[in-house]
């Protein structure tokens, strides 16, 4: 699976550990196996959830069957939020990376909480402005940086995950969908970077020749 680094860009909003335990004592903790979907892309988004215990993969599956990562979720971490407020469907698929526990948070338990602590309502109100701090960012960037320089910092990020701090694998299409570009654009950065010497090409990977700039 390869991941994205969009979402992991900003600092996330988290749910310290004795929030989730009084958490705990007020809602059931669902449990998941490792690849167990937690969410559907097109569910409707009547909760959202709060990793109690483990991790959770975000992303989305293609037509193709191909996997785009979005981000790794742990203990405190939420998601589902901008589905549950603006009545959306779901927008990504949600699988346990490995054994998890979750609680789902529906309107109901919601007014509980904000109800018995008003702190709720300002942890939910910094995850949605850091949420839209990440989306302005990401308009900004495609306005103001050419489809090379995007992808360098795509590239960046992605590599400084890799286990030898220099190999990326994905294909093309999945870098132009983390991107936003068409296939054309891409492989025209690709070129671009290539022709440059800050990058070498195989079937299915990309290693940095020269240090990329990092991402953000």
């Amino acid at each position: 699976m390869q991941r994205s680094y969009q979402l992991t860009f900003a600092e996330r909003t988290r749910l310290p550990a004795p929030g989730r335990e009084r958490l705990l004592a007020t809602a059931p903790a669902r449990r998941f196996a490792d690849g167990q979907f937690v969410q559907h892309q097109g569910d409707p988004g009547d909760a959202f959830w709060v990793v109690v215990e483990g991790h959770v993969l975000v992303g989305r599956y293609a037509e193709d069957g191909g996997f785009t990562a979005f981000a790794v979720l742990g203990p405190g971490d939420m998601f589902g939020e901008l589905a549950f407020f603006t009545g959306i469907p779901r927008q990504a698929d949600a699988i346990a990376s490995g054994p998890a526990r979750l609680i789902a948070i529906d309107r109901p338990l919601l007014r509980s909480l904000m109800s018995a602590d008003i702190g709720w309502a300002e942890l939910l109100l910094r995850s949605l402005g850091r949420q839209l701090a990440v989306s302005l960012d990401i308009i900004d960037a495609d306005r103001r940086l050419p489809a090379a320089e995007r992808l360098a910092r795509l590239l960046a990020a992605m590599a400084a995950d890799a286990d030898d701090g220099r190999t990326v694998r994905a294909t093309q299409q999945q870098l132009a969908d983390l991107l936003g570009v068409s296939r054309v654009t891409l492989g025209a950065a690709l070129r671009d970077l290539a022709a440059l010497g800050r990058i070498e090409r195989g079937y299915g990977w990309l290693r940095i020749a020269t240090p990329l700039p990092p991402a953000g």
